[in-house]
């Protein structure tokens, strides 16, 4: 197959040859004919099929004449140079080349319609082509001006085409960095758990790792990808709470509110857990009672709504936003522009309550009737 920038010789030859070109040229042959028939007609002594023959007669002549001028330029055309001086030179060659075709062919007709006594002759052939030189060197020049116009269209579209695979790449680049930025943080912090518990509880510690070995099951077959599911990413959190769970004891509880339709949603990876974790660090861990972390999901109006409630020490005037709530804000502009959002509200019991809003995609007819 040929490469769609460098096309085969046959489709490269025949390009600018459409039907609705073909049309208009057809037109105005036609168009050309009808006034030499009206002139017919209006002579002394004519009829009205004397005007429909002089029609046929010229519509026929015309057709041969600028056809072949119009294939010759079009096809030679599409091997010109892409320098004007030479395209030009080429262009008009080519119109020459036409003329002398097309008048050779006309020269045929009167062999294959010998009753016509007005055929064409040597010298009405040259006329004709002094006649219409004026016309041939127009439509050359627009040809060629149409021509620079539709190749300067082309390469704007595939510029715009390469800026927008360009500017795709530098996002997803973006976002990986992001996320590179998340991962040590939490591989480390819960390594650091598991080795302060083996010093004190070694039973706890075994199962702190066979939920941390769920943890990084879950976690790293997409670690570097740039799409994950609602599905996926609540059992990362989940597993996660599991290690939690079992480092605080009863000083943490979790619930999970996701419904079971929500769970094919697109979702971009490390944004739950990350907002989990800072539930964990920011709310509970400076509580001696701990407290509670729910996890909710929510589709309405075009939006899916994902929450991490905590009832921990909530907002402060000192808090800072942080480099995750940070780094998931930013992340949700690349991904979504306006259109996603990070929102942080006071929980109105004690704690907050962490929402990321985003485009909600339409279930399925099967996840629907589900």
């Amino acid at each position: 197959m040929a490469d769609r920038n460098h096309p085969g010789c046959l489709a490269r030859t025949l390009r600018g040859f459409t039907w609705k070109r073909f049309a208009l040229f057809c037109g105005i042959v036609a168009l050309t004919a009808t006034g030499h028939a009206a002139v017919t007609y209006l002579a002394p002594r004519a009829t009205l099929a004397k005007a429909i023959e002089a029609f046929g007669w010229q519509f026929a002549y015309m057709f041969v004449f600028f056809g072949t001028v119009w294939v010759a330029v079009v096809t030679i055309g599409n091997w010109a140079p892409r320098r004007t001086g030479p395209r030009l030179a080429t262009l008009f060659g080519a119109a020459i080349v036409g003329l002398v075709a097309g008048n050779l062919l006309n020269g045929l007709m009167p062999m294959m319609m010998p009753e016509q006594k007005d055929a064409p002759t040597l010298l009405k052939e040259l006329s004709a082509i002094v006649l219409w030189s004026h016309v041939i060197a127009a439509g050359v020049l627009g040809y060629f001006f149409l021509t620079r116009e539709e190749e300067a269209v082309a390469r704007l579209h595939e510029e715009d085409l390469r800026r927008e695979a360009l500017d795709r790449e530098l996002a997803e680049a973006r976002l990986l960095v992001m996320q590179a930025q998340v991962e040590p943080h939490f591989l480390f912090n819960t390594l650091a758990n598991v080795r302060r518990l083996f010093q004190t509880d070694a039973s706890a510690a075994r199962a702190m790792l066979a939920h941390l070995s769920r943890y990084l099951g879950a976690m790293l077959p997409r670690m570097r990808k740039s799409d994950s599911s609602l599905d996926h990413e609540l059992t990362l959190a989940l597993a996660y709470l599991s290690v939690q769970q079992i480092r605080m004891g009863p000083r943490l509880s979790v619930r999970s509110d996701v419904p079971e339709a929500l769970l094919t949603q697109p979702f971009p990876p490390m944004m739950l857990v990350t907002l989990v974790e800072n539930a964990i660090r920011h709310g509970l861990n400076p509580l001696p009672e701990g407290g509670e972390v729910r996890i909710q999901a929510r589709a309405t109006e075009g939006k899916l709504r994902v929450s991490v409630i905590d009832t921990g020490a909530g907002l402060s005037e000192s808090s800072g936003p942080g480099v995750g709530l940070a780094n998931i804000r930013a992340r949700l502009s690349t991904l979504y522009g306006g259109r996603a959002r990070l929102l942080l509200a006071q929980n109105p019991g004690r704690g907050v309550a962490a929402t990321i809003e985003m485009p909600a995609t339409p279930a399925t007819p099967a996840v629907r009737a589900a």
